[in-house]
């Protein structure tokens, strides 16, 4: 007969995986949307630029008087180096520690940014912590976007997007990567260790705050569930 103890472990292990899993399929949808939104404002910029050069072409020549060959063919490869540096050009996103507390509602997705944009410094056994962030990061993103800035719980997210997990991650990459793999004396674990042990306790602090932010949603419906059955459910047989 099966020991329970090892049923319950098995089963721990299973659901740790399709959470794993479940995160890694939030953050590649989340990387996919920021790649998207990006490309489109690419496009954007470089029609933009496009248009402003045939406008200003025709204006020329309505008002001032027909462009010559030369000058048309100069405009038409200036345009085209133009839209394409635009296309190519990326806009700097704000980062979280630049954002500061102030703003808790813009974070989460300043953070998500910043972190994939760090993700190739960190080791490759911090990408679930990584991803179990960007999860968490993708729903508080709405929550916070419900609360005021004032709001305790608010504050507490603000403090550890805007200062405690930036710095985190700043002081790891500002080790040699040749040194990140030796054990610490303080306490026998190696830098790698420790860093996703950091980024383990970020990702339950942010489940606890996404809880405590939809508390109240989860008790206001349960009160006005109660409320449709004492409202209802008593004058079915009238």
């Amino acid at each position: 007969m099966a020991d329970p103890d090892e049923i319950v472990a098995r089963n721990d292990a299973r659901l740790r995986r399709l959470a794993i899993g479940e995160a890694a399929q939030v953050a590649r949808a989340r990387r996919r949307q920021r790649s998207a939104e990006a490309f489109g404002k690419r496009l954007l910029r470089a029609g933009g630029i496009g248009a402003a050069i045939v406008l200003a072409i025709i204006l020329w020549g309505l008002i001032i008087g027909p462009i010559g060959t030369t000058a048309l063919v100069l405009a038409v490869l200036g345009g085209a180096v133009a839209m394409a540096l635009a296309a190519l050009s990326v806009g700097t996103p704000a980062e979280p520690t630049r954002l500061g507390e102030d703003v808790p509602a813009a974070l989460p997705a300043a953070t998500d940014a910043w972190l994939d944009r760090r993700r190739a410094d960190l080791p490759r056994l911090a990408a679930p912590q990584v991803d179990a962030i960007s999860a968490r990061l993708a729903t508080l993103e709405t929550q916070l976007a419900r609360v005021p800035a004032g709001d305790p719980v608010a504050q507490d997210v603000s403090r550890l997007l805007a200062r405690h997990l930036p710095e985190l991650v700043e002081k790891y990459t500002r080790v040699p990567a040749e040194q990140r793999g030796r054990t610490l004396e303080s306490d026998g674990r190696s830098l790698d260790t420790a860093l996703i042990d950091g980024l383990r306790i970020v990702e339950e602090e942010l489940a606890r705050a996404s809880d405590s932010l939809a508390e109240a949603d989860r008790d206001a419906v349960v009160v006005q569930g109660k409320f449709l059955e004492s409202r209802y459910k008593g004058d079915a047989g009238v």
